[in-house]
């Protein structure tokens, strides 16, 4: 998958370059007039929905939302925005007593970055481009009537916090954008670079009924490269 994402990349860096070094252009190449593709001066936006499958039923929610400013018909200054929170509450029953277990969970980044696009094909506008990215994001866990975390202890109470959680990278992407219609448009990307993510530090607090025990501990880093094709839809409009 990685060196068909590579060769892809390089096949439309070929073309672009091949574009922009010759002046002749097609007949039949759609002209600013007809063609339904933003132009200079434009401006797009868009979101990327999903669908999502799980235990219970199907889930369907929005991943990124990207703004995006046509400095050339086909050269694009970007902003994408990701954003995410999870909120759950469970009543986990047993034999000696019930626990309630909560999770929350919230992560947030911004990507800014440019596009190339490349053709003259009427509706299909294939690009490449690249991006950074830095996000951040926390994450908490509580049970009650416990104080590891997963067996019952009556009166007791289990949380654990993290925070100064980060993530930042750059990444090489390729997609492509089809205009159903003048200024709607459908598209894919994919993207593939370096991601570097701190896991910020986890404090840890446990209530025996009687006494408080608090311990803080970091949480590490990672950093790698990653191959990201978003399995979403993009849906988005331009003006």
């Amino acid at each position: 998958m990685k060196h068909w994402l590579w060769g892809f990349s390089f096949l439309l860096i070929g073309l672009t370059t091949a574009q922009d070094s010759s002046s002749a252009t097609s007949s039949n190449s759609p002209t600013c007039c007809d063609s339904p593709k933003p132009q200079k001066g434009d401006w797009s936006t868009e979101a990327t929905f999903y669908a999502q499958t799980g235990s219970n039923s199907l889930r369907f929610g929005i991943s990124d939302i990207k703004i995006r400013k046509f400095i050339a018909s086909n050269t694009v200054a970007r902003v994408r925005f990701i954003a995410s929170q999870n909120n759950e509450t469970t009543i986990i029953a047993n034999s000696v007593g019930n626990m309630e277990r909560s999770i929350t969970e919230a992560a947030f980044a911004i990507a800014p970055g440019f596009e190339k696009h490349i053709g003259t094909y009427k509706k299909l506008s294939p690009y490449w481009g690249a991006e950074v990215l830095y996000g951040i994001n926390t994450y908490e866990y509580n049970l009650t009537n416990s104080t590891n975390g997963q067996s019952f202890y009556n009166g007791g109470n289990f949380n654990t916090k993290t925070t100064g959680a980060y993530t930042y990278g750059a990444n090489l992407l390729v997609g492509a954008d089809y205009y159903l219609t003048k200024g709607i448009f459908i598209g894919a990307e994919f993207s593939y670079g370096f991601q570097y993510q701190n896991y910020g530090v986890s404090t840890a607090t446990s209530f025996d009924g009687a006494s408080t025990v608090i311990r803080t501990l970091p949480m590490g880093s990672s950093l790698g490269l990653n191959l990201f094709a978003n399995p979403g839809i993009r849906l988005g409009i331009a003006f």
